[in-house]
């Protein structure tokens, strides 16, 4: 009967091989009931009840065992016989019970006790409960609840300071040339000046109003884009002609900064599922910001290379100032290299964060690096529609 006991006991209690540490279910509710059992209001009385009724029952048993009383009893005439297999028998059966009762008890009071928490916005500590399989896969489903509830909780703070922020800047860039407007339409009024500098602040008001069309288009624009509702209208389309496109359109928009583009690639000509209008934008916004902020006389690198099902292409250039900025931070709406947003270099500065938008629309993904003055940004766009 030893024998069977101890090989028992060698079952329920596994010694993992990594640690010397032994590990048990029942061991672990144990140390469990333990530790939070006087923890907890609603469990401290019980634990203290059912101690005192064990200690009740097992000084009632040894005074039956002491005195002889209910000789006839079958249960006494074993408890004489055999005292101290009676004693161990009768000490399992109290504790077993009384852990039993307990554990689950305390189950559903930790569980309370985390969602009180939740409740009270405490989202750091991760509920752990050592019980039955229910039990466990409960913990585990509130604690990936809560991580969602954190994480839109952060999105939520991080969604309302860039809110902050783009109201700051749409009020700094439109008051900007909306000051300039107000200012030289006031001078056009005075019938003292001449008909040459007339023609200058015309020609001053027309560039003013265009940056105004240009912000306020890249405006509608992200808006439409992350509405959801816009529909791609696909179409195979070479890349690598909407690249020369792009670079033959705007390369002399900054030509006193003598800035030239090498385009490279494995391929002659790279066909893709895409929307060529929308496509044309992102690749353009990158090919802008690339003449607005590279250094002078330098030249911008742009690589395109098939990988599997994926297209990559690689645009790098050398920055003119100095990339303080973090990069994830560029893909923010009105981001711009120029901090303080005094630079001369004109832009809404929602190219990148429109580029973005455009290439996840597509089903692809936009990384940026940066490595000392060099400036990389790199689009990862799947070549068919599937």
């Amino acid at each position: 009967m030893y024998v069977a006991f101890i090989t028992k006991i060698i079952f329920i209690l596994k010694k993992n091989q990594n640690s010397p540490r032994i590990q048990s279910d029942f061991v672990n509710n144990v140390i469990f009931v333990i530790k939070n059992g006087f923890h907890y209001k609603e469990t401290r009385s019980k634990l203290i009840i059912s101690i005192a009724l064990a200690l009740i029952l097992l000084i009632a048993y040894l005074y039956f065992l002491a005195t002889g009383g209910y000789e006839n009893n079958i249960f006494v005439k074993f408890f004489q016989t055999y005292p101290f297999k009676g004693s161990v028998f009768v000490i399992i059966i109290l504790f077993f019970t009384m852990m039993y009762a307990l554990k689950k008890t305390l189950d559903i009071i930790v569980v309370n006790d985390a969602l009180r928490r939740v409740s009270e916005g405490n989202l750091q500590d991760d509920i752990k409960l050592d019980g039955s399989p229910a039990i466990k896969e409960l913990a585990k489903n509130i604690n990936l609840i809560k991580a969602g509830y954190k994480e839109i909780l952060e999105d939520g703070v991080h969604n309302e300071k860039l809110k902050t922020e783009l109201i700051s800047n749409v009020s700094h860039d439109l008051k900007t040339p909306l000051t300039s407007i107000i200012n030289y339409v006031n001078i056009l009024k005075n019938s003292d000046i001449t008909e040459e500098e007339r023609e200058e602040y015309l020609l001053i008001l027309e560039r003013k109003s265009l940056k105004l069309k240009v912000l306020i288009e890249d405006l509608f624009e992200m808006s439409k884009i992350n509405s959801g509702k816009i529909k791609l209208n696909r179409e195979l389309i070479d890349i690598l002609s909407l690249i020369h496109q792009g670079i033959g359109e705007y390369s002399t928009l900054y030509e006193e900064k003598n800035i030239s583009f090498k385009v490279t690639s494995e391929e002659d000509a790279v066909y893709m599922e895409l929307d060529g209008k929308m496509m044309s934008r992102a690749l353009e916004n990158i090919i802008i910001n690339a003449l607005k902020y590279s250094m002078s006389n330098t030249r911008v690198y742009i690589n395109v290379k098939i990988d599997g099902d994926y297209v990559n292409v690689g645009v790098k250039n050398i920055a003119n100032y100095e990339m303080d900025f973090n990069e994830y931070e560029m893909f923010e709406r009105f981001a711009r290299g120029d901090k303080s947003r005094n630079s001369k270099v004109e832009g809404s500065g929602l190219g990148l964060a429109i580029t973005k938008s455009i290439v996840e629309l597509h089903g692809g993904e936009v990384k940026i690096k940066k490595e000392g003055d060099m400036f990389k940004i790199y689009l990862m766009l799947p070549i068919n529609k599937g």
